[in-house]
């Protein structure tokens, strides 16, 4: 099972890779501009992504800084928040290759207060 959470976490790294560069090249009104979607702009909808990645990092690992709401801007500037994804992602795989199989078979529980 553990390989296949590898594969997924190395996959998770390539897909946010692909989509950052794409949004790279896109004028900074476009990036910000509301596009209608839950958190409206693409800008919001990246640094929510992270956000949710971090909450989980947390409860998984129990190390990270406190959750904060889906909704908080982590970084204003589009260079900091691309250099804080691929730090993420290369955290969940350093996570992901440093546990072990059976921590893979057991049952995550977390609880929203």
């Amino acid at each position: 099972m553990k390989l296949h959470f590898a594969a997924f976490a190395r996959y998770n790294r390539w897909a946010n890779r692909r989509v950052y560069d794409a949004v790279s090249a896109l004028p900074d009104a476009d990036y910000r501009a509301d596009r209608g979607a839950f958190f409206g702009l693409i800008h919001r909808t990246l640094n929510h992504l992270l956000v949710a990645d971090r909450a989980w990092l947390k409860r998984i690992t129990g190390e990270g800084d406190p959750q904060v709401p889906l909704d908080t801007i982590l970084f204003d500037a589009f260079p900091a928040l691309h250099s804080a994804r691929e730090k993420e992602d290369g955290r969940i795989i350093a996570v992901v290759d440093g546990m072990d199989d059976g921590r893979f078979a057991a049952v995550l529980t977390h609880r929203n207060y």
